[in-house]
């Protein structure tokens, strides 16, 4: 599985072998490849996190190869949706295998080789622990959940940005190593993928010139694919200006246009923060469920329906009927949400709504 993917070791050298010429993929002897790329990125687009793909596997190498080099000539807001997806793939793909036999700790050492990461058993780390500061404190190690480490740096160049269940202060650390379940290895490879995928894509946009003949080969179906992006398709109809905001607030928003995927709690403080926002315009909360949703189809990982949901739970249309607010700036800080170290003078961002500076729990 793990050739299939062209930013892996294996995959890298399958192409190298097939020693193909970036002047021949617009030509007639690629037209299928080009056109399962084409396919890929459609599916990848409007399927999001959801997408199966049906790649032969000696080709796939060389489908995403070029469907990573077409999709550099898209809108940069659709790149991280299709990086997200394809991160997706591969993890649904590696969850697959172990379901079916069990994977070895040889097998995971490698496939975190192949994305240039290291990862060791906890039994390992145990005994270089043992071995240092006695047998005790090393067998200690070998209780479960945690079956594999990874040196801190690997871990904070994969881990899942802006998500206080990866901070590194919450993780259970071992001599520069951090401990993992198999669930957070699958997850680290997940983010792993994604930003290689995404480097990938960047590399291509760098040299754009070398792929034109290709790109302007196929540019009308390319312009129908991106034109079914949610991140292409719907633009904001109402546009929540920087000024006035609250910095954390501000900084979830940017985060959203530049097509990333900000934590749980970022979009649990940016939606209510909205939805306060629009009903002290006088607004019923009907519209402002419509208002709070604009932003987020911005998102890699957007799904329309359960978005919708999630915000009329969170303006107290559905379930308990509670009208949620955004958490306190002091819990926001606490969760590296906070771009000011508390700097803004309030409790709560919700009190940067005119009329709003008496809120329960606000101050």
């Amino acid at each position: 599985m793990i050739g299939q993917y062209p930013f892996t070791g294996i995959g890298r050298r399958i192409i190298e072998k097939a020693n193909v010429k970036v002047s021949d993929l617009a030509g007639e002897g690629f037209r299928g490849i080009v056109e399962g790329a084409l396919n890929m990125l459609n599916t990848l687009i409007k399927e999001g996190e959801g997408a199966k793909l049906s790649l032969n596997a000696e080709d796939a190498p060389m489908v995403r190869y070029i469907a990573y080099a077409l999709a550099a000539s898209m809108d940069r807001r659709v790149w991280r949706r299709i990086a997200d997806s394809e991160s997706k793939v591969f993890s649904r793909g590696v969850e697959s295998i172990s379901r079916v036999s069990r994977v070895s700790l040889e097998c995971i050492k490698g496939l975190f080789n192949e994305l240039g990461l290291r990862v060791i058993g906890v039994g390992e780390l145990a005994s270089t622990v043992a071995r240092r500061v006695g047998g005790v404190q090393g067998q200690v190690l070998m209780l479960k959940p945690f079956l594999y480490a990874m040196p801190i740096w690997d871990y904070l160049r994969n881990s899942p940005r802006n998500d206080p269940n990866w901070v590194l202060g919450t993780r259970p650390i071992i001599h520069g190593y951090v401990l993992l379940t198999q669930h957070d290895a699958y997850r680290v490879l997940e983010e792993a993928v994604e930003n290689r995928v995404m480097a990938m894509i960047n590399r291509f946009n760098a040299n754009i010139d070398l792929f034109t003949p290709l790109i302007n080969s196929v540019r009308d179906r390319l312009k129908a694919i991106e034109g079914a992006s949610p991140q292409v398709r719907h633009r904001p109809s109402v546009r929540v200006a920087p000024r006035g905001d609250p910095p954390c607030v501000t900084a979830v928003l940017n985060e959203l246009k530049a097509g990333g995927n900000p934590s749980h709690m970022a979009r649990f403080t940016l939606a209510t923060y909205l939805l306060h926002k629009c009903v002290a315009e006088g607004k019923e909360r009907e519209e402002c469920v419509e208002e709070a949703l604009e932003p987020f189809k911005h998102a890699a990982d957007y799904n329309e329906k359960i978005a919708r949901y999630q915000v009329e739970h969170l303006a107290g249309l559905r379930g308990g009927k509670k009208f949620y607010i955004p958490p306190s700036c002091q819990e926001l800080n606490s969760l590296g949400l906070c771009p000011t170290n508390l700097g803004c003078g309030v409790k709560n961002p919700i009190q940067f709504i005119r009329g709003s500076a008496k809120v329960e729990g606000a101050g």
